[in-house]
């Protein structure tokens, strides 16, 4: 297989005297189309906008303009989820398959015993993703979620950290089976309406009646933006990363949490639940971070020392890229949309800057690259599948690094594509981090686990997802 190398990318972190100038520049640095960016701090909101919201009609982007947000939907269904624990509807530890009795899964056992608790911390051990389409009628997470017995259990409920679309897709067929109503439905009368979240929305018929950014592919720094299509994902992806927003809209959601439940005097959530949703559950796979009920939860120490909990959730479809990040204690919201695939570069500047500047805070620790032998390289060798996906994972030579030929694998026509490779530098004993490319700073994490036989499985977590290495005729793991 051809090796395709990644892109470099700049990696110059310029101190900005305001916000406006470090948008602008990041924005333009890492080749955004557009952003828009707002800023929740003691009340007081600060929006602003950069670029265009198509590089096709080159309508600008403006606050208003309502951007795919992807995966921060996960913390708004966990949200909705809480609500209806305070109904007396759901609890977060009672079995699933109590609500849902025909659920079938492909392991008997994690059928009789994953909860949601589990689900919304990304800890059920379900395979991650499951994007065939199974309809845009109200039976579509129904229609979804009876194929379930074909994902894979990748581990026993409670045990593992391993991200999963599939498991917020069953999260929303919970919802609708006890609200007995359409999980957009239930989400909006029970929140949306509530919050006046007006623009927030989960259709392209309805994003299209706002101002609305379109998503951009882009293959190299040097080559120019294709504007992203399709642009809606099956339906019964919105409990996990179906909704359109702006960052007004969003930072009235995050005020909601910053306020634990209440917002302009409206409460929506009991404090007891708030703050249940940032407390840890799972470790993660990244240097401090936890996994709460919707929340990616990080604490940190301030400048006097103090411990600082940041909850937040990242979001990623096609050609966008968006961020919420939120600091309950400190009344703090910031909230990115990018509508350009390398907006997570860009993103992950903007909100460094931010946290320091505003709160003089620092998300993620500084993590000292480790040297491994040649051995030590060469035992993580091989090739990792998973139902979508092949990694070929080598040492490079002399460098003391990884290579990983990554290939994607359509899971409805098996049709296969090569993407930009990647390159892993040790961080640990059996931890890489990413060091180039739209993926810089990635965690990657080498697992060992038995099975129920006793045999011994050798995985890597690569994007919050698991994939195996294979085995020989011997039944060996492949190195």
């Amino acid at each position: 297989m051809t090796r395709t190398s990644a892109p470099e990318w700049p990696a110059v972190r310029p101190d900005y005297e305001s916000l406006a100038a470090c948008v602008g520049g990041e924005a333009g640095r890492w080749n955004v189309p557009g952003v828009a960016v707002g800023v929740l701090q003691d009340g007081h909101l600060e929006t602003l906008a950069y670029g265009v919201t198509s590089v096709e009609t080159r309508q600008p982007v403006t606050p208003d303009t309502i951007f795919q947000v992807g995966s921060i939907s996960k913390v708004v269904t966990a949200t909705l989820v809480m609500r209806l624990v305070e109904d007396g509807l759901l609890d977060l530890d009672t079995p699933v398959v109590e609500y849902l009795p025909d659920l079938v899964l492909a392991d008997a056992t994690a059928r009789r015993s994953i909860t949601l608790r589990q689900l919304l911390a990304h800890a059920s051990g379900l395979e991650g993703d499951r994007f065939i389409d199974y309809g845009r009628g109200d039976d579509g997470l129904a229609n979804a979620v009876a194929t379930y017995s074909t994902l894979r259990q990748w581990a026993a409920p409670g045990t593992l950290w391993t991200y999963s679309n599939a498991g917020f897709s069953l999260v929303g067929r919970v919802v609708e089976a006890v609200t007995k109503e359409t999980f957009e439905g239930a989400i909006r009368t029970r929140l949306f309406e509530p919050l006046g979240l007006e623009r927030t929305v989960y259709f392209a018929e309805e994003a299209i009646t706002w101002p609305h950014a379109v998503g951009h592919h882009l293959k190299s720094p040097a080559a120019s933006h294709q504007v992203a299509r399709p642009y809606s994902f099956p339906r019964h992806v919105n409990p996990a990363g179906g909704i359109v927003s702006s960052v007004g809209e969003l930072l009235r959601f995050a005020a909601l949490h910053i306020g634990d439940g209440e917002v302009d005097g409206q409460r929506l959530l009991r404090a007891a639940s708030a703050q249940a949703m940032r407390e840890p559950f799972v470790e993660a796979g990244n240097f401090g971070r936890s996994y709460g009920i919707g929340w990616s939860v990080w604490d940190v120490a301030d400048g006097e020392g103090n411990a600082v909990r940041i909850v937040d959730h990242g979001g990623a479809t096609r050609g966008f890229r968006a961020q919420l990040t939120v600091v309950p204690e400190r009344g703090f919201a910031l909230a990115q949309l990018t509508n350009g695939e390398s907006g997570t570069q860009a993103m992950a500047q903007i909100e460094a800057w931010a946290l320091r500047h505003y709160r003089g805070l620092a998300k993620r620790p500084e993590v000292g690259v480790v040297r491994l032998s040649e051995g030590d390289l060469g035992a993580f060798a091989g090739v990792y599948e998973r139902h979508d996906g092949r990694f070929v994972i080598a040492p490079e030579q002399g460098t003391g690094r990884l290579t990983v030929e990554v290939t994607e694998i359509d899971e409805e026509n098996a049709e296969e594509s090569e993407q930009p490779a990647l390159v892993l530098e040790p961080v640990g004993a059996r931890r890489f981090r990413s060091v180039q490319g739209p993926s810089k700073d990635a965690i990657v994490d080498f697992l060992t686990l038995a099975d129920d036989a006793g045999q011994t499985r050798t995985l890597v977590r690569i994007s919050g997802r698991l994939a195996e290495r294979g085995r020989t005729e011997s039944g060996a793991a492949d190195a």
